[in-house]
């Protein structure tokens, strides 16, 4: 707040009058400046004293005291407006940051519930269907189910014919002559680096 607007309030103060929002401002200016603290002291006392005889009071004769038990109110009350409006913001924000962590507990609990479910679930069809799918099948189904697996038997334990065991050795052939040509190439470079 400058010089001109705490001025400008002054007459106000007397009266009792001054907003809300500015009087810690005013305050604050009237104990830091000196030179408005004393246009305030001087119209503080003229108009109280002038109100006194008009009212036909005994004066107090200390207006200075008087002026600074009013300045001091003021500050108190604007202090405690502003304490109560700090408490007030912390406490809904607390509330706020309580209803999120909630909000949030109670989401992962759906999501976690809901993973166990699905995996339950799973687990269940797997192991059934292993298990239990030979006896739960139709007859069709387990007639047919019967014969594939007869026929993978089958063919599994056929004794290898000429050709599946020429074609095995041509494999084994190859990949023995691999391994030579790599384990050559490693002792050349072993000899190089030497």
């Amino acid at each position: 707040m400058n010089h001109l607007e705490a001025q400008s309030y002054i007459m106000p103060f007397i009266e009792g009058k001054v907003p809300e929002a500015k009087q810690m401002e005013f305050v604050m200016h009237m104990r830091n400046c000196k030179s408005c603290h004393d246009e305030l002291e001087i119209y503080y006392t003229l108009m109280t004293g002038m109100q006194i005889l008009s009212d036909s009071e005994a004066p107090s004769g200390n207006f200075q005291r008087d002026l600074e038990v009013k300045l001091s109110k003021i500050e108190h009350k604007a202090k405690n407006r502003r304490s109560l409006r700090l408490s007030t913001f912390v406490l809904i924000t607390v509330a706020i940051a309580l209803a999120m962590a909630l909000f949030y507990g109670r989401c992962l609990s759906r999501v976690y519930a809901f993973e166990q479910s699905t995996k339950q679930t799973a687990q269940g069809e797997y192991y059934f269907s292993r298990e239990l799918n030979r006896v739960l099948l139709p007859v069709e189904d387990r007639i047919l189910l019967s014969e594939q697996q007869e026929e993978y038997e089958r063919e599994v334990s056929k004794p290898p014919v000429l050709f599946d065991k020429v074609h095995g050795y041509q494999e084994l052939r190859d990949y023995a002559e691999e391994i030579l040509s790599l384990g050559a190439k490693i002792a050349n470079e072993k000899t190089t680096a030497d």
